[in-house]
């Protein structure tokens, strides 16, 4: 009798362990902030693939965890996701989150990091169409697991007075050429005045909505016009 009932209580302890194993396994790879964490890794995923309109191969993931450096306490969690399209080119794709714990943070909800991820898939697209014509390499923005240093903006340029219409050229062309490889909306530019204030951000469906409301058809010549009165709405 005694012997069944210690098997029994065995069983019972077994059962336990398991269950709190079961649980652990769960918090890792959907929960906790880690390299086995699968909510950052699929909505990576579907965000470029809606961004793109095709699917991606993953590599290697990598993680890790950096205090911010800001006045305000915390840490920042970046996933570097390692992708390479259909014709084989590589590009990195990353997920940054911030907390205020180092371990066992988490978002128990997929769409938490879905308004967090970056890529350098753009950046390769436009310029491998368009350096045929602007040097765009000179004002890429470095993205990556660097948080003090890195950015969200794929490009910046300084407007001056003597290079808006060049500028507002170069956006034109962006502008047309970000549907031969995505869904517009791939690419954010920030025109800066030469002292370092914002004056213009560039997005392409902001660009469309704009010309849409004012009842104009989309063509090089409106959306040229379009950028250069932006461009010159605040004095340099």
């Amino acid at each position: 009798m005694k012997r069944k009932k210690k098997m029994t209580i065995a069983i019972i302890m077994i059962g336990i362990l398991l269950c709190f194993g079961g649980i652990y396994v769960f918090l890792l790879r959907f929960f906790f902030y880690n390299k086995h964490n699968l909510y950052a890794q699929r909505a990576m995923l579907d965000s470029l693939n809606k961004k793109y309109n095709q699917e991606f191969e993953l590599l290697s993931t990598e993680f890790e965890t950096k205090e911010k450096l800001t006045a305000s306490a915390g840490y920042v969690h970046i996933w570097t996701f390692l992708l390479q399209d259909r014709q084989g080119r590589q590009f990195h794709a990353y997920v940054r989150l911030y907390g205020l714990v180092e371990k066992g943070d988490g978002n128990f909800h997929e769409p938490d990091y879905s308004s967090y991820i970056d890529d350098t898939y753009g950046q390769l697209c436009i310029e491998e169409r368009l350096d045929s014509q602007f040097d765009l390499y000179q004002y890429r923005q470095e993205k990556g697991n660097r948080p003090e240093d890195a950015r969200w903006e794929d490009y910046i340029f300084i407007c001056s007075e003597n290079n808006a219409a060049e500028i507002a050229e170069l956006l034109t062309k962006i502008y047309f050429t970000e549907p031969e490889f995505g869904n517009g909306g791939c690419l954010k530019c920030l025109v800066k005045k030469e002292g370092g204030e914002p004056l213009f951000s560039y997005y392409w469906w902001d660009i469309t909505r704009a010309l849409q409301k004012q009842e104009k058809e989309i063509t090089e010549q409106t959306v040229y016009a379009y950028l250069l009165q932006e461009l010159g709405k605040s004095p340099f």
